[in-house]
C-alpha cells in the first residue's frame, strides 16, 4: 500500500498529522492530544510503523514516533524537551547562561535529590555541562544554538507559554525587531 491509502483511514491520517507537528511523541501524550482509545491508538500506530509511513523509535522508557527522520542528536534534545522538569532546567539554563546547583533548586522549588537526578539524565544526554569552580558545580548548555533551533522549529509542539516566551524574546534579541518597523510608501 501506498502511505495516501494507508492515510485515508480517518484515525490514521489524525494520528499521522499529530506526529507530523509533534515529532517524538510517546503513546500517551498522543493519546492525550487525539483522543482516541489506546488500544486502538496502538494498532494504528504499529500498523503505519510497518509500513514505514512513521518511524518508531524505542528507549528505555519510552517509544516515540516520527513523521520523518531526524538527526540522532536532535532526536536525543527534543526527547528531553518533551520532559516537562528537564526542559524547565533547559530553559533555566538557557536564559541565564549559565546556572549554579543552588539556584536550579531554589528556582524549580525541587529537592536536592531531584535535581542532581534530572541533572544526570541532561549530561548523560549530552544536553548540558557540569564545570566545576571550587565546590560549586555550574550548568551550561553543550549547544545552546543548536537547542535554540530545535525550541523554535517546535515551538508550537511543546504547548508551553515558557517556550513561547522564550522564543519570541531570543528571536527578538538575536535578529532584532526591526520587521515590526517596515517602512510605509508616501
Amino acid at each position: 500500500m501506498f502511505k495516501e491509502e494507508i492515510l485515508e483511514n480517518e484515525r490514521r491520517s489524525k494520528i499521522y498529522a499529530t506526529i507530523k507537528k509533534n515529532p517524538g511523541l510517546h503513546v500517551r501524550e498522543l493519546q492525550r492530544i487525539v483522543g482516541i482509545p489506546l488500544a486502538s491508538l496502538q494498532y494504528h500506530l504499529t500498523y503505519m510503523a510497518s509500513r514505514h509511513v512513521i518511524l518508531e523509535e524505542k528507549s528505555e522508557h519510552y517509544t516515540r514516533y516520527y513523521s520523518k527522520p531526524l538527526e540522532p542528536e536532535d532526536k536525543k534534545i527534543l526527547s528531553v524537551l518533551r520532559q516537562k522538569r528537564l526542559k524547565e532546567i533547559v530553559m533555566l539554563i538557557l536564559v541565564s547562561k549559565k546556572a549554579k546547583y543552588q539556584l536550579i533548586v531554589q528556582t524549580l522549588k525541587l529537592t536536592p535529590s531531584t535535581v542532581s537526578l534530572y541533572l544526570k539524565c541532561l549530561l548523560d544526554n549530552d544536553v548540558i555541562e557540569r564545570t566545576k569552580i571550587g565546590y560549586e558545580n555550574i550548568y551550561t548548555l553543550k549547544d545552546e544554538d543548536k537547542i535554540a533551533k530545535i525550541l523554535i522549529t517546535y515551538q508550537s509542539s511543546f504547548l508551553d507559554t515558557l517556550v513561547d516566551k522564550w522564543a519570541n524574546t531570543w528571536l527578538e534579541n538575536r535578529f532584532g525587531n526591526d520587521t515590526s518597523k517596515e517602512e510605509k510608501p508616501e
